[in-house]
């Protein structure tokens, strides 16, 4: 899988260029959403005049001698009438930003005080990638398109206005706020996707083991494992008692244990 050598220096100058903007943190709520989204096309291509490029009736995040980039942090679908039009005919790598290290701060809506800064236990890995992915699920083999997974360090800036007894459950996000990049590496082909299986799991395995080595929920291990079918790293093969049975495959598509 190919790893890409992370440029901190390059990183650190896009997050200060755009923070500068806009933070003020005696009142984080009047930041920019989509600070994380700035500070990664920035990081990606410091040329601002090859940011929001218009091409073959789309809008897309960066044109530059690489190709076309888009970043995304949810709602893949909605790239697909953008993809379907541009993978023809240009190289586009889809850059996926996650929080592999995650720091908390709260906002009281009502005294307006900010609570420290607090380490989550959460933290996004590929399997999360997958998840977001699938909603592009149809174009993900197509050979120009690739798959660049950011890994972050990040600080959640959230208001204490969920509906539980701590405000913490269903409440709002302010910002999300990159701190440092940690890795990233790029998803060009199958073997890159089956890389990523749990080695426990053996050739053959079910929803339920999948679900539990990957340490996610049923719902939510059904929609990566679709998105692996659709790669071509996994097949469903049948049943096991009432759950399906998948089996890993090789980058040629044919079963390892053939």
């Amino acid at each position: 899988m190919p790893e890409i050598i992370t440029d901190d220096a390059r990183f650190q100058t896009a997050r200060n260029d755009v923070l500068s903007e806009s933070v003020d943190w005696e009142g984080i709520g009047t930041l920019s959403e989509r600070s994380l989204h700035k500070i990664l096309k920035l990081y990606i291509e410091p040329d601002i005049g090859k940011h929001e490029v218009g091409y073959m009736g789309s809008i897309v995040d960066i044109k530059n001698g690489d190709g076309i980039y888009e970043v995304q942090t949810r709602a893949y679908d909605r790239l697909l009438p953008k993809l379907r039009r541009i993978l023809p005919t240009s190289r586009v790598t889809v850059v996926c930003p996650l929080a592999a290290e995650k720091y908390m701060r709260w906002l009281d809506p009502v005294s307006g005080e900010m609570s420290e800064r607090r380490k989550s236990p959460k933290r996004e890995n590929a399997y999360d990638a997958f998840r977001m992915l699938f909603g592009i699920r149809e174009l993900i083999t197509h050979p120009n398109l690739r798959i660049r997974l950011v890994y972050m360090q990040v600080e959640d800036f959230r208001t204490l206005d969920g509906w539980d007894k701590t405000k913490k459950r269903g409440s709002n996000r302010v910002e999300r706020i990159p701190t440092r990049i940690i890795s990233e590496e790029e998803l060009c082909c199958v073997s890159d996707y089956l890389d990523k299986l749990p080695a426990e799991l053996g050739e053959e395995f079910t929803a339920p083991e999948f679900s539990r080595a990957i340490k996610r929920r049923p719902r939510y291990a059904f929609y990566v494992l679709k998105l692996l079918v659709a790669v071509g790293a996994v097949s469903e093969v049948g049943k096991r008692g009432r759950a399906t049975l998948y089996k890993r495959l090789s980058p040629l598509g044919i079963s390892i244990t053939e």
